[in-house]
Formats: structure tokens, sequence, C-alpha cells
């Protein structure tokens, strides 16, 4: 966490004036003015101890846009997001945490080409009524085709991707406004294997034997149970690209905070990465927390965050599978202070680090 140390020598300075007025007063009404000062002081100043930088804000408003497909593989390409957002005045792509690449990464289950890839995935930023009814511009996306129930051939991942060979992110917050479809409940199938799931948000590391391959995930999953009710699954594992074998390491399941369903929510997720107790994989739907997991969260060779997939259409039941994000900002710590949701602060507190 970045700690402001101007606002802790103010404190020092103030203390220091206080206590020289009041050196040789001895009385009660002295001290009780003296104590009265320090609390004074405290209250202003005890809230900037967990400031965090913001790092990257964007509404997808004007000034933003999508750029063509690029860079077609057997089974995918890319797609830039670009633009100055004039509403934040921060540019895509993004910069911040030496990103190379920020934008969206279409897979399909099939082969495609420029004039085919819409058939399977399509993305827009449009103008809609956002979450307190006012008109928002949100990035939004529909994977078509995804090759048969349980299969989730296809997806769109928010990708922010960054070199292995820069470090490790060792501390971010993100938070956005999300919505699902309104079908999402009929949509995972629980009868079907692998068919009851709906990718929220995840992390994967990479730099084994200096390729793309990672050695643990962190992430965040709708889940359809056996009851036909749908929860929040939040676990680290091993699935990052360079072994074959999945093997979790911790979950968290949360049965009692809703999934919203055709309404916007925010969503909130921060970590902290070590390989001890101090450890933290924190997520939160509209200032309620679903997962608070402390404890080791490196892989086995203790390989760096290179991809944050922010969001992503990506799910085993039936399609269309849809993505509703606007809202989103990046910073390098907890903006509300350590653990504090920021579901009902989060406009002001922008504003102020504009």
């Amino acid at each position: 966490m970045r700690i402001n140390t101007q606002p802790l020598q103010l404190t020092k300075n103030l203390v220091t004036l206080v206590s020289g007025k009041l050196s040789h007063k001895q009385s009660g009404t002295g001290i009780g003015i003296f104590t009265l000062l320090l609390l004074i002081v405290s209250g202003f100043i005890a809230p900037l101890v967990h400031a965090a930088d913001l790092l990257f804000k964007s509404n997808f408003g004007s000034g933003v846009s999508l750029g063509a497909p690029y860079n077609f593989a057997s089974k995918g390409a890319y797609q830039d997001i670009v633009g100055m957002d004039r509403e934040t005045g921060y540019r895509w792509p993004v910069s911040a945490l030496g990103a190379n690449f920020s934008g969206i990464q279409l897979i399909t289950v099939d082969p495609i080409t420029s004039s085919t890839i819409g058939n399977y995935i399509s993305s827009e930023i449009r103008s809609v009524a956002g979450p307190n009814g006012e008109a928002v511009n949100e990035l939004y996306q529909q994977v078509k085709i995804t090759g048969g129930l349980g299969r989730a051939g296809s997806q769109a991942p928010l990708l922010i991707r960054r070199p292995w060979t820069i470090g490790d992110v060792n501390d971010l917050y993100i938070t956005y406004w999300f919505k699902y479809q309104a079908n999402l409940e009929t949509q995972l199938d629980n009868t079907v294997s692998s068919a009851n799931w709906r990718t929220q948000f995840s992390l994967k590391t990479g730099g084994y034997n200096n390729t793309g391959e990672g050695d643990y995930r962190m992430s965040v999953t709708v889940m359809k149970g056996a009851d036909g009710k749908l929860y929040w699954m939040t676990k680290g594992d091993n699935v990052g690209g360079a072994f074959t074998t999945r093997v979790d390491y911790w979950r968290e399941d949360n049965h009692i905070v809703p999934v919203p369903i055709d309404k916007w929510f925010k969503f909130e997720v921060y970590w902290h990465r070590s390989s001890g107790t101090d450890g933290r994989f924190w997520a939160a739907v509209d200032g309620e927390v679903i997962a608070d997991y402390r404890g080791p969260n490196m892989g086995d060779y203790n390989l760096p965050i290179t991809r944050i997939f922010v969001s992503n259409p990506y799910s085993g039941g039936h399609v269309s599978v849809n993505n509703h994000i606007t809202g989103l900002e990046i910073w390098n710590g907890f903006p509300c202070g350590e653990g504090v949701s920021c579901y009902n602060k989060m406009s002001k507190v922008s504003s102020d680090h504009r």
C-alpha cells in the first residue's frame, strides 16, 4: 500500500506546535485542549494514510473507439481500444502496469477470418441507460458460437497484457460497473458437465521457461449449483498454462451475496501477492464482500502476473454470452481504506483524484 508521507509530516509538525504551546500548562484544561486538537488532526489525516493512486479510468466515453480486428491466427484475433476518453482524460491503450496490449482478445472455437469473426463474436461501444438511469457508454460484447454446450470454445476477454520480464503486479485494485444478461439463470445449465459456469474476472501469470505459460491463476466465477441457484466461486489454482493437471490451492464459495441479474452492479477486486500469510485476494459486489482469501498466492515458480482478464464473456452454458461494462478504474491499492469497499464512495474519490 502506498502511503502519502506529507500528511504524516504535517501531523508531526502540528503535534510539535501544539506541544510547545501547551508545554507550560499542566492544568486539566490544557491537557484537554491538547487531546482535542490531536483528535481533530487525526480525523483529517487518518483517511489519507490509506491513499492510493489512480492509474487509469475510462467510461468508454467520447473519443474512445474500437479498432478493426487484426493479427488473425487460426482461431483468434485481437481488437484494440483506442483514443482519449474525454470524460476522464485517460487514453487507451492503457499505459499503466507496463502493459503492451489492452483491448479485446478474440478467441474462437473454429478457424475464422476478418469476414467471419462477426459470426462468432461482436463488440461495440454504445450509449445505454447507466447504473443511475443516466446515459453512459458501455463496452458491449456478445459471444454467439461456443462450439456446443459445455465446450466453451469461444471467448472475448477485455485483456491487459504485460511482459513477464518487468516484474510482478504486487498490489492492484480494479472496479467497474457490470450487468449480466436477463437470461443468465437459464443460460447456465447444471444438468450438463461443464455447462454451469460463467467467468467474471481472472488473472494469470506467465514467463515459464521464457514463454507466455504461467503457474498461477486467480478467478471469480458465477456458478449454478445443483439446487439451480447461482452463487460466486473465487479460487486460486495452477491454471496458467505450465501444468497439464489442475491443482486448486484455495477456494471460497459464497451463496449469501446474490448474483445480480439484468441490472448494473459494482464489481471490485483487489490482490496483494505474497508467498506468505500476508497474501490476499478480495472481491466485492455492490459493497458486499464475496471473497477475502488470506494466505500464499504465488505459483510453484513465483512467476509474475502477465494477463489480467478484466471481464470476459466466457461460459460453458448456452449461447449467447453477453458482457456489459462501464466505469472502469484501476488503482495501485484500496482507494477507500484497507479492505473497504468504495461502493458508496467511488464517485467522490474518483473526482478528487482526477
